[in-house]
């Protein structure tokens, strides 16, 4: 059992600002692993309007996993409606991406995404136009 010190200090760090919020429908996405652990340290990065800017490298090296995996849960996410990546340029190179973080209860995706890459929105909104 822990003791009252313990937790008091936890609640201390708390109120401190210790921690970040990750919303509870991301569960409902069904993300793999890697997904979930790239989108939880953008939670955790992310300032008062929703976004960040971290690297690939500084992502990677944080979860400790390749750049590349990176790469790729980045795209499951923003594929998913989860992030919004922007592309920033000075002088005409890339100095950044900017991450926005969606607000999941106002989502709109119908259903999940799931793990075969497809996302049912797009799928859903392609049926409708062909009617």
């Amino acid at each position: 059992m822990p003791s009252l010190s313990l937790e008091r200090s936890v609640f201390a760090k708390m109120k401190q600002g210790n921690f970040f919020v990750v919303q509870n429908q991301i569960f409902n996405y069904k993300l793999s692993p890697i997904e979930f652990y790239v989108y939880c340290y953008l939670c955790k990065c992310r300032n008062k309007k929703s976004g960040c800017y971290p690297s690939k490298q500084t992502i990677a090296s944080a979860c400790g996993i390749a750049v590349s995996s990176v790469s790729k849960a980045i795209k499951q996410l923003s594929d998913a409606g989860l992030i919004v990546v922007t592309k920033n340029f000075r002088g005409g190179r890339q100095i950044n991406n900017f991450y926005e973080l969606t607000d999941l209860a106002i989502c709109e995706t119908d259903d999940p995404i799931g793990h075969d890459g497809t996302c049912p929105v797009l799928q859903t909104d392609r049926s409708k136009q062909e009617e």
